[in-house]
């Protein structure tokens, strides 16, 4: 097996991850309008990340491999903030809003120098 199809697979599965988190929060905060705010924005970053992935020329010729870690730790991170959305409670979940602002921050300002 070659490295690019494993990069894809991973990448795959991190996304299908993702997918199912954002349904579970979708789900569980279907009253709370900042919760899906939050949710949403950190769908749609997720997939401009993994647009910019798909959209990398040529992936038999690697571009920097720092380039393939930083998408996928950004995206892991996203993965991760909304598993926190859907176990935080009562006042845990008002942190977890309150950072995941910051790392969509964080991940936005890293996305602007990459692109």
């Amino acid at each position: 097996m070659d490295i690019a199809y494993l990069e894809d697979m991973l990448f795959k599965s991190v996304a299908k991850e993702i997918e199912d988190l954002y349904q579970e929060v979708l789900q569980m905060y279907s009253f709370d309008e900042e919760v899906l705010n939050i949710a949403r924005s950190i769908k749609g970053m997720c997939d401009y990340i993994l647009s910019i992935y798909r959209n990398i020329p040529n992936p038999e010729r690697k571009l920097d491999e720092s380039l393939y870690t930083t998408l996928y730790n950004v995206l892991k991170d996203m993965g991760v903030t909304l598993y926190d959305l859907t176990v935080a409670e009562g006042e845990q979940l008002y942190y977890v809003i309150s950072s995941a602002y910051q790392k969509l921050n964080g991940a936005n300002n890293l996305l602007e120098r990459l692109t």
